[in-house]
C-alpha cells in the first residue's frame, strides 16, 4: 500500500534504512492503518483532528507514527521512541500540531492541527510503523471560510428593468452566487465574477436585471461546491419603480400634458439630434452620471496617431511623425490618454470606430507605463474592452475572455464609477451590456481614458 501512490514515492530510503537496523518483531496479526475514505472539512481559523487508527494497538514506546503531506521530509508531525520529533518539522506546522499520544496503545494516531489556514488544504499521510512492520493511510483536508453574509444592492435602471448586484467576500473555496425565484427556481444571471485577494479569499459577484414582466421577487444564495447553498436575502420590487426603467414613457406623458412651448422645443430636439440624441438622452435619463468631455492628450499619442485639431478623434497612419519622444508619450504601443482625468464621481463617454482596424477602449490609471512592453490588464492599470486579432474580447487578467454573444459594436459607452471602482461598457448600437470589470481599488490615483488603435483605425470621440 506504502508505494500505490506518487505522493509516496519518496518513502523506500527511509524504509530500508530503517528496516536495516530494526530487529524484527513478531505480531499476532499484520499492521493495518486506516482513516476515513471521505474529505475533513474544516472552518478557517478552527482547530481540526484528523483520523488515523491502527491495529493491533500496543504499548506507544514502540511506535512510531510520521504525519507528513508531499514528501516524508519535512514531515508535518512525528512521534519515535516516547516523544515528539521536531527537528524536521515543517516550518507552517510549527507549534500548531498535537498527536494524542494516549491513544496509542489503543490503536489511535490521530493528528490535531491548531488553527487551520487555507494552505493546510490538501493531502496527509498517516505513517505507522513498528519494528519493521509498517503501513500507511491518506486523509484529505478540506478548508472553507464562510465570509460575509449575501448583500443584494439596486444598481440602477439598465435595458428596460432595474439592475440588480448580489455580492460577498472573504469566501474559500471559490464560491458561485446564485438567483432564485419565489419558488426555489434557479435563475439566469446577466454576470458572474469572482476574484481572489492576496491571503487567498475570494469575492464574487453576479447582476441580474429584473423585470415588471419578469420576476419582480427574487432571492440570492451563495454556493459553495459541492455544498447545499447558503441561502441569502430576499427583495421585491414593487411596480413604481419599474415606471423609471422606461423613461420614453415618462417622456410621453410629459408631453401629453406639457405646454404647447415645451412641445415645440422636444420636438425641434427630436428633429435635429435625431436618434443618437434621443439615446444619449434615454441613457442620462436612465442612469444619471455625468457626460466626461472627453478631449485626447497629443503629448501621451503615439507618434503614428494624428489627432483632429478638437482632440476629439484620432488617426493610425503607416508612417512616423517627426515629435520628440517624450516621457509621456507611449512607444511601442499605439496608445493616447484623454486629458483631463478623474478622482471622483461617475462619468461616462462614448467611442465611434469610423474604420474599423483592431482597437481597444477603456480607462487607465494616471501612472500605467508608457514605455516597453505594456500588458493591457487590470494588473497594469488598464480596464479595456476591444477587438483584438479579430476577436472582440474583455482584456482580463490571467486570461482575456470572449465576448462572442454581442456583436462588435460600432458605437461603446464607457461608464466609470471611481468611487465604487467600477469600469463598465455598452453597446450604444443595440442598448445592451458588453462587460463590467469586478470591483477595483483606484487608490485615490488619477483615471483617464484610454485608446489604442491598430493598423487602419479611426476612432471618434463623444461627447
Amino acid at each position: 500500500m506504502l508505494c500505490g501512490s506518487p505522493i509516496h514515492c519518496s518513502l523506500p530510503v527511509f524504509v530500508i534504512s530503517t528496516l536495516v537496523f530494526q530487529v524484527p518483531q513478531g505480531h499476532s496479526a499484520p499492521l493495518t492503518v486506516t482513516a476515513p475514505p471521505g474529505p475533513i472539512t474544516v472552518a478557517k481559523g478552527e482547530d481540526v483532528v484528523l483520523p488515523c487508527s491502527f491495529s493491533p494497538g500496543q504499548n506507544a514506546q514502540d511506535t512510531e507514527v510520521t504525519w507528513f503531506r508531499e514528501q516524508f521530509l519535512p514531515f508535518v508531525h512525528r512521534y519515535k521512541l516516547g516523544q515528539d520529533q521536531f527537528g524536521e518539522q515543517m516550518v507552517q506546522y510549527q507549534g500548531r500540531t498535537e498527536l494524542g499520544k494516549d491513544g496509542l496503545a489503543k490503536g489511535s494516531a490521530d493528528l490535531r492541527i491548531f488553527h487551520v489556514q487555507l494552505s493546510d488544504t490538501g493531502n496527509y499521510t498517516c505513517f505507522v510503523q513498528r519494528g519493521s512492520d509498517y503501513n500507511d493511510a491518506l486523509v484529505e483536508l478540506k478548508v472553507t471560510a464562510s465570509g460575509s453574509a449575501p448583500l443584494i444592492a439596486l444598481e440602477r435602471y439598465e435595458h428596460g428593468g432595474i439592475r440588480v448586484a448580489c455580492r460577498s467576500a472573504g469566501r474559500y473555496p471559490r464560491p458561485r452566487v446564485l438567483w432564485h425565484d419565489p419558488h426555489g427556481r434557479r435563475l439566469p444571471s446577466l454576470s458572474e465574477n469572482a476574484t481572489q485577494d492576496k491571503n487567498g479569499l475570494f469575492a464574487a459577484e453576479s447582476s441580474i436585471i429584473l423585470t415588471r414582466a419578469g420576476n419582480q421577487e427574487l432571492s440570492c444564495s451563495v454556493q459553495h461546491l459541492p455544498h447545499t447553498p447558503e441561502q441569502g436575502p430576499a427583495l421585491y420590487v414593487s411596480d413604481p419603480f419599474f415606471q423609471c426603467a422606461h423613461p420614453w414613457k415618462i417622456a410621453l406623458g410629459l408631453v401629453l400634458v406639457a405646454v404647447a412651448a415645451l412641445l415645440i422645443i422636444t420636438v425641434y430636439l427630436f428633429k435635429t439630434k435625431g436618434k443618437q440624441a434621443q439615446e444619449l438622452a434615454w441613457r442620462r435619463h436612465a442612469v444619471p452620471i455625468e457626460a466626461g468631455n472627453v478631449v485626447l492628450d497629443p503629448d501621451t499619442a503615439h507618434c503614428e496617431l494624428v489627432l483632429s485639431d478638437n482632440g476629439k478623434r484620432v488617426t493610425r497612419l503607416d508612417t512616423r511623425q517627426d515629435i520628440p519622444d517624450s516621457p509621456e508619450r507611449f512607444n511601442p504601443w499605439r496608445c493616447v490618454l484623454g486629458c483631463e482625468g478623474f478622482t471622483s464621481g461617475r462619468h461616462y463617454w462614448e467611442v465611434e470606430v469610423e474604420d474599423a482596424g483592431g482597437w481597444a477602449v477603456g480607462v487607465s490609471r494616471e501612472d500605467v507605463r508608457r514605455k516597453g512592453d505594456i500588458e493591457f490588464k487590470p494588473e497594469e492599470g488598464i480596464w479595456a474592452v476591444g477587438n483584438w486579432a479579430g476577436h472582440f474580447q474583455a482584456l482580463t487578467s490571467p486570461d482575456r475572455i470572449p465576448l462572442p454573444k454581442i456583436k462588435v459594436p460600432k458605437q461603446i459607452r464607457v461608464s466609470l464609477d471611481y468611487e465604487m471602482g467600477r469600469v463598465s461598457f455598452f453597446s450604444v448600437d443595440e442598448e445592451i451590456p458588453i462587460f463590467a470589470f469586478p470591483l477595483a481599488s483606484f487608490e485615490g490615483i488619477k483615471v483617464h481614458p484610454w485608446v489604442w488603435l491598430g493598423p487602419g483605425t479611426c476612432l471618434k470621440i463623444y461627447p
